[in-house]
């Protein structure tokens, strides 16, 4: 039985000479604004064609399906030119049926198509016909939908006879770790009409300098019906030197003709739009890879409430604070793999840990040692301090934070080395995942955890100047004073007194530091004491106590008599045992109990005789337990302790 071929040309009068040799393959002419990487037509491949019908998808397995991240793909958009004609073959079946020419052209596809065809999917997601003829990027796939081929045939007057519309649509993936990978590629046909009923479609890809076409066809054969896909692979691969890097173009030619012609090579092609780089120079013992290098990378760092997150925290204050805003959109780090231990070292030079606050402090430098932005003074960086309180990370200024300067270049973060190794490692870890290599700049993506509702004392405008004590917080607070001694001979120098002490506590407090050192009025105690009562115990009182994390420093300390202000009945001692009994998890004779988002807000203001005064007659106490979800009560209400000697009333020590 004879099959009939599936094209087929009615006739339709005499045909007409063309002046000028003939061809029967019209070859697509999409071609780009860029010079074209010219190759020889690469043989047949030995695989056939994965057919397919508009209900068929791409065969389990197929490779250029694009990984989405989230954010939108950049686009860079086809030239296509206009209409090619070549006069059909003399002879030919399509001349004796009375075409004379055949002619090409290549469009964007409709953004809204009209057919079911035309809207099964051809390439990965980021490709759909939104806007058909541009290819989408991300850092690690590129792909092209929505290219229109037509193909009419005319007779000698001008008149169409039939017409044909293909679509073509590319994708790959490309490989973080490897450097060979494929490119999925299918040709559907989407329309037919009149004496054109199939097609002939045959692609070749290559690439340029650094790059090697391993397989250039996708399929043997190429003959398409209406509603009938060819799909395919090409594929690629880069062989870049240790520390080396190679940026190439991928190009591709597409030859439409009638079925059983022979297709000739015109030299018109199209070229990707934008790069690709494969580059064996991440650096560590990441391998080789390949990425789309004019799409930024984005490294994240990420720390949850079980992670030692405290210089991604600080890193995260830096960014949102600052003016630099290092590593955000439009504002990108710059990776410099040399002298990154000298940028560091610049840094954090003069550095002072903070023993007092957190042990085995060490210095964590943003922005990196190992970006190009690095490497600033640290006289000039903010000095900050991370704590992980209530399930979220609160950072502390150093210092003076009432008037805090956002023009500073950099920030030294106070955290343990366990810390900041772990954002060291994170930044590493992003580095090989994107590809980022020497030069290269980047956007950084912090991220720390929200631990919900808490105390309104640790969750709602903080007071400035406060430092992180456990997963809470305390403010000590000084005036002036003319002399730290104002009753030895010769008075002593100024200094500063203690006004205030605040602290905000729970659950997750740490025990402070003893008292100890020759705090102000030290000296006119002890003078008091020897002149009114010889041989009486003095102390040093904690304004916060050092049962709740209180500090052992001139700051938060005033003298008193060791059994009177300080203990005994009552005295602060009486009140401190009070916060105390609940931050340790005890519930107190009144059935109240912490949870693990409320908080103790504390506070003791001294009470000076005026401003000479260098030892308080007395204190002032308060203390409020305040819940996560919203309600407060008084722990103890506003209460006054004398600093008089034990119970008796007499002997005040302030003056």
């Amino acid at each position: 039985m004879r099959h009939q071929h599936p094209f087929r040309i009615r006739p339709a009068g005499p045909p007409r000479r063309r002046a000028r040799a003939a061809v029967l393959a019209v070859v697509t002419a999409l071609t780009l604004t860029t010079t074209a990487v010219g190759t020889s037509q690469a043989a047949q491949p030995e695989s056939t064609a994965t057919r397919q019908t508009a209900a068929t998808t791409s065969p389990a397995g197929a490779t250029g399906a694009t990984t989405r991240t989230g954010a939108a793909p950049e686009t860079s958009a086809v030239s296509l030119t206009g209409t090619h004609c070549t006069p059909t073959a003399a002879g030919s079946r399509e001349r004796r049926a009375g075409a004379t020419e055949a002619c090409v052209s290549a469009s964007p596809a409709q953004a809204a198509p009209r057919s079911r065809s035309a809207i099964a999917p051809l390439a990965d997601a980021s490709c759909a016909i939104t806007a058909p003829g541009t290819y989408s990027y991300e850092r690690f796939s590129y792909c092209v939908s929505g290219i229109n081929v037509l193909y009419v045939l005319r007779d000698s007057k001008g008149a169409e006879l039939g017409r044909g519309t293909l679509q073509v649509a590319t994708s790959a993936t490309l490989p973080k770790a490897a450097t060979t990978w494929q490119e999925q590629v299918t040709v559907r046909m989407t329309a037919a009409s009149g004496e054109v009923t199939a097609l002939n479609a045959k692609l070749r890809a290559s690439c340029s300098t650094g790059c090697t076409a391993t397989k250039t066809a996708p399929w043997y054969g190429g003959d398409l019906v209406l509603d009938q896909s060819l799909s395919g692979s090409v594929a690629y691969s880069s062989s870049p030197a240790q520390g080396a890097a190679a940026e190439f173009t991928t190009s591709y030619k597409l030859y439409v003709t009638s079925p059983g012609a022979t297709a000739v090579d015109p030299n018109a092609s199209w070229d990707n739009p934008r790069k690709v780089r494969c580059d064996n120079a991440v650096g560590g013992t990441s391998p080789a890879g390949c990425a789309v290098p004019s799409v930024m990378p984005v490294v994240p760092l990420k720390a949850t409430a079980s992670d030692p997150g405290g210089a991604v925290a600080a890193y995260d204050w830096a960014q949102k604070n600052l003016d630099g805003a290092w590593g955000t959109k439009g504002k990108p780090l710059t990776r410099a793999t040399s002298g990154a231990s000298a940028r560091t070292a610049a840094t954090c030079a003069g550095f002072t840990p903070e023993t007092d606050l957190l042990d085995n402090d060490t210095c964590g430098d943003f922005p990196f040692g190992e970006t190009k932005e690095g490497g600033s003074a640290g006289s000039d960086c903010v000095d900050v301090i991370p704590n992980l309180s209530h399930g979220e990370w609160d950072t502390y200024i150093l210092n003076d934070a009432r008037d805090p300067d956002p023009s500073r270049p950099c920030v030294r973060a106070h955290v343990k080395d366990a810390d900041r190794q772990f954002a060291a490692g994170q930044l590493a870890e992003g580095f090989a995942d994107q590809r980022v290599i020497d030069a290269d700049q980047f956007e950084l993506t912090l991220s720390t955890p929200d631990g919900g509702p808490q105390a309104s004392c640790l969750d709602e405008t903080l007071p400035d100047g406060r430092v992180p004590s456990g997963d809470g917080w305390i403010l000590n607070t000084s005036e002036p004073v003319e002399a730290v001694n104002k009753t030895t001979d010769p008075v002593g120098k100024a200094g500063e007194r203690p006004t205030r002490a605040q602290a905000c506590v729970g659950l997750g407090y740490v025990k402070g530091k003893p008292a100890g050192g020759d705090i102000t009025g030290w000296q006119d105690a002890k003078l008091y004491r020897t002149a009114q009562s010889p041989g009486t115990k003095l102390a040093r009182c904690h304004l916060v106590p050092n049962v709740i994390g209180g500090r052992g420093n001139q700051y938060n300390l005033v003298p008193c008599w060791q059994v009177g202000m300080n203990t005994g009945t009552p005295s602060m001692r009486t009140y401190e045992a009070m916060a105390e009994k609940l931050v340790k998890g005890e519930t107190d004779d009144a059935g109240r109990s912490l949870g693990p988002d409320d908080a103790i807000f504390y506070q003791v203001t001294p009470v000076y005789k005026d401003a000479t005064s260098t030892i308080p007659v007395g204190v002032t106490m308060i203390a409020t337990i305040e819940r996560a979800n919203g309600p407060s009560e008084q722990l103890f209400p506003n209460v006054y302790v004398t600093n008089t000697l034990e119970n008796t009333g007499t002997l005040n020590l302030g003056n």
